[in-house]
């Protein structure tokens, strides 16, 4: 049968020259192939800069640390280099990376060199394993200065390295902004099992556009429910118009190390892992397969066709929530989006 045009796009990532608002994740203006067979500068070290005689982690020294990661990742961005952007990042957020670095490869264009400007931070007293910052972020040749909103975390091996990375929305600055001088709060006890329980059920269910019965857990959001909800439908019908169906399930949940309480609730990171497969409908080719254009293999490094009886696509999602006292009407500040591994069987 003849090759069918599918259009689908991963929201991208957060130091790639876009709009600050991310992307869907699957919108038919992306130039994307899913196939239906059957038919016939020198990096700098950001781990512990010190200034003498500071005896506690403060404000400062995360400076310190956030404009010693600039110089290093953003040089590891520029030139492409996984390795050295392992050394300054871990998951989730050095997914995203690895996925920008391998788009931009595709495409024959290196990602722009960043810098964070104006930071606002929020550090847990004492002696942390970690701490959030919300910045502007100045982008080579690019017009636009997105917000985004990180957590650091600091390794066993005392390397600090970032972890989570979204860029904010227009309308969510003044909140953003709100966690400067704060303390944050390490080891997940900002928010008690059963609400992160429903909040996770709750984002992963409304990212698929399903109906559930505790809707007013998560306010109605533009990013959530317009762009990724509604990307997600435009696939699925896509896909069902050459014969194919699609079906994600989460894996499992995490939430960040740090969160921090500002006066309309609680900032904090939700991760979901979650696992896209790809079948034939019943009716329909006997085989899916999916070629090098795709986004999702090229986020994941393939260069050739994939294709099988069905297709197993695993990807992260991050999801920076701000949690109300009741943790009902909880909002999506913002989120990202990619794919990590394509097997098939």
């Amino acid at each position: 049968m003849e090759d069918e045009m599918l259009g689908r796009r991963s929201v991208r990532s957060p130091r790639t020259p876009a709009a600050p608002v991310p992307a869907m994740p699957f919108a038919a203006a992306a130039v994307a192939l899913l196939v239906l067979t059957g038919c016939g500068g020198e990096p700098v070290d950001a781990a512990t800069p010190e200034p003498d005689g500071s005896a506690t982690f403060g404000r400062d020294r995360a400076a310190l640390v956030l404009t010693a990661f600039d110089q290093a990742d953003s040089a590891a961005s520029v030139a492409g280099d996984v390795e050295a952007l392992r050394t300054q990042e871990v998951s989730p957020s050095l997914d995203l990376s690895i996925a920008a670095v391998r788009r931009a490869a595709y495409n024959q264009r290196p990602q722009p060199s960043f810098q964070h400007i104006n930071p606002a931070f929020a550090v847990p007293p004492g002696d942390p394993a970690c701490f959030l910052v919300t910045a502007t972020l100045r982008l080579a040749g690019s017009e636009l200065a997105p917000t985004d909103v990180s957590q650091f975390v600091l390794g066993a091996d005392g390397q600090w390295k970032l972890s989570h990375n979204v860029q904010v929305t227009q309308p969510s600055l003044v909140v953003a902004r709100s966690i400067d001088g704060r303390p944050a709060t390490e080891g997940g006890t900002a928010l008690d099992e059963t609400s992160r329980r429903a909040l996770a059920a709750e984002v992963f269910a409304r990212s698929i556009g399903s109906t559930t019965s505790n809707r007013s857990l998560v306010a109605s959001s533009p990013l959530l429910d317009g762009q990724f909800a509604g990307g997600w439908e435009v696939y699925g019908q896509q896909l069902a118009g050459v014969g194919a169906a699609v079906q994600r399930t989460m894996d499992r949940a995490e939430w960040s190390d740090c969160a921090v309480a500002v006066p309309t609730g609680t900032l904090t990171f939700l991760t979901i892992h979650a696992t896209d497969t790809l079948r034939p409908a019943p009716g329909g080719p006997a085989t899916v397969r999916m070629v090098p254009q795709s986004p999702d293999l090229i986020a994941t490094g393939h260069r050739e066709d994939v294709s099988g009886k069905s297709i197993r696509v695993t990807r992260v999602e991050t999801f920076l929530l701000l949690v109300p006292a009741q943790a009902t009407g909880t909002s999506v500040l913002g989120l990202n989006d990619t794919a990590l591994t394509v097997t098939a069987s």
